[in-house]
């Protein structure tokens, strides 16, 4: 009895080794924030996570029909100029006071332009959606910042990377809206 119960805990332990071998060991999420800019015939999306341990993973997609027709993924450290400027814009009073009530998409809308973003606060997260220019508006003040910063990291060059696309840079094909 004794050698079948040595024996249990011994696979228990090597399945539990290979499971946290298997997983990434990422630092925890700080940051999610993504954008698609819709066009005629494809659109472009951009999807950024930022990391505590001040990485960030980024990627850049073409969409036609629905279906990446191409997905650039870019990663590597934040500069503590970046870091600092970051947590500044997400740390203050105002961005971290804002409450966006989330709304229910039309089936059909003009002039899309959506942002999401995500923000890790202590065990839950600050989750902001914006479907065009004019739901953004009111927040405009709180959220520009923001936008700023990450449009100079997307800005800045980059090297490609060999990782694989984040699943949470995965847009939402359950809810489809229709552009006009």
């Amino acid at each position: 009895m004794t050698r079948i119960a040595i024996f249990l805990v011994l696979q228990w332990t090597l399945a539990i080794a290979v499971t946290f071998a298997q997983e990434p060991a990422h630092a925890s999420l700080k940051l999610v924030i993504n954008e698609v800019l819709p066009g005629a015939m494809s659109s472009q999306q951009y999807c950024t996570l930022v990391f505590a341990d001040h990485t960030f993973h980024s990627e850049k997609a073409n969409i036609k029909s629905a279906k990446d027709s191409e997905r650039k993924i870019y990663e590597g450290p934040l500069s503590d100029s970046q870091w600092n400027g970051l947590t500044a814009i997400i740390d203050s009073p105002q961005f971290r006071d804002l409450k966006i009530p989330q709304t229910v998409p039309p089936l059909i809308m003009q002039d899309t332009h959506p942002y999401t973003i995500s923000v890790a606060r202590d065990n839950d997260f600050q989750n902001m959606e914006f479907l065009d220019s004019k739901s953004l508006k009111p927040y405009e003040a709180q959220i520009k910042p923001l936008l700023q910063w990450w449009k100079a990291l997307r800005g800045q060059h980059m090297l490609e990377s060999k990782a694989t696309a984040n699943p949470r840079c995965a847009l939402d094909n359950t809810h489809p809206i229709y552009s006009q």
